[in-house]
């Protein structure tokens, strides 16, 4: 955060220099521009011209072997010298880096320019500049811009065999794209302004190592109260499912309360298979309102009623229908029935 505050800073700092403080780029207000002849391969001559206030004059062709642009460069010893292509002489890329980079992007472009490009840094003339900043995705966009060295190695051959190397190459449009071929030597003009930028950052500085305690102070308690209230729909949900986990525990104790009274048909089932011998099969069994019916088969009907008797989850077995003898089978076929005792 105090990066970005600082940033910011930066910026209004920037926007508060006067107009006659902020020089325009030399290159724009003064310069010599060296243009391929198209069709021209290798190319033989170059057209220079002289770009003085936004205004353009040609001043001469400069062909292989003579010394017009070395007499040309003399005549205006200081115009920046540009080598101008045409905008599809460039190579455009948009590439995204994370955010973290942002402050050597141009370093990390260098050496990811063969994994981004068909070039490697060395094969080409480049530049890059920000388009945009998207801080929640943490991605920082940019547009590469680059131009083979093979491109235009033959003007810059002919430029050399005239004892000259030019600044940056320079593509038509409006504003202009520069890439740098070398460090340009900085007018004391510009030096002076760095130096009132950068005492102007430093009083900054001074004024945010007072204020930025209870900036930061601020920014957290305001942080806390937006995370308290975007957390009152899920206290709310919270609470309502308390008040539903209480309705329910009362509805269980309701439940359990009536299997005490009418009893467990898991329990009943297990006192049955405990009570009843291996020869007896059910082949019907009933549950209501604590009345408990058993409808099967046995070997002797007549002891089951002790049986029942003897386990306190039953009271009062007693057959229901007469006892039926199935000689065939020698078994009995019975129904009785018996009260559930209450727990």
């Amino acid at each position: 955060m105090i990066s970005e505050v600082l940033s910011w800073y930066a910026q209004q700092m920037r926007g508060l220099v006067p107009a006659r403080l902020a020089a325009a780029d030399p290159a724009d207000v003064n310069a010599l521009l060296v243009t391929p002849r198209p069709g021209q391969e290798p190319p033989t001559s170059l057209a220079v011209s002289l770009r003085r206030n936004d205004q353009e004059t040609l001043l001469g062709m400069h062909q292989a072997g003579d010394t017009t642009l070395q007499r040309l460069r003399a005549e205006h010893p200081a115009a920046v010298l540009l080598l101008r292509l045409s905008q599809d002489a460039l190579l455009v890329r948009d590439v995204s880096l994370p955010i973290a980079a942002e402050a050597e992007y141009e370093r990390v472009l260098g050496y990811e320019m063969d994994r981004l490009t068909p070039f490697s840094a060395a094969d080409v003339f480049w530049t890059a500049h920000v388009l945009r900043r998207n801080r929640a995705a943490g991605r920082l966009d940019l547009r590469l811009h680059l131009v083979p060295r093979a491109w235009v190695a033959g003007p810059l051959a002919l430029m050399q065999e005239a004892g000259l190397r030019p600044a940056a190459i320079e593509a038509a449009g409006i504003p202009p794209l520069r890439i740098a071929l070398a460090h340009d030597t900085r007018h004391g003009s510009r030096e002076r302004l760095k130096l009132r930028v950068a005492a102007g950052a430093c009083a900054v500085l001074a004024v945010l190592a007072i204020a930025l305690p209870f900036v930061l102070q601020s920014a957290a308690s305001a942080r806390v109260e937006r995370r308290i209230t975007a957390l009152q729909p899920q206290v709310a949900q919270v609470q309502a499912l308390r008040r539903t986990l209480l309705a329910g525990s009362a509805g269980a104790d309701a439940i359990a309360a009536a299997r005490r009274r009418l009893g467990d048909p898991l329990q009943l089932m297990a006192s049955l298979t405990r009570v009843l011998p291996d020869d007896t099969y059910l082949s019907d069994l009933a549950l209501r309102a604590g009345i408990l019916t058993l409808t099967g088969q046995s070997a002797s009907a007549v002891r089951l009623i002790p049986a029942l008797s003897a386990d306190p989850a039953f009271a009062a077995p007693a057959f229901s229908a007469p006892v039926t003898r199935i000689e065939a089978s020698n078994t009995d076929l019975f129904s009785i029935r018996a009260r559930v005792a209450a727990r």
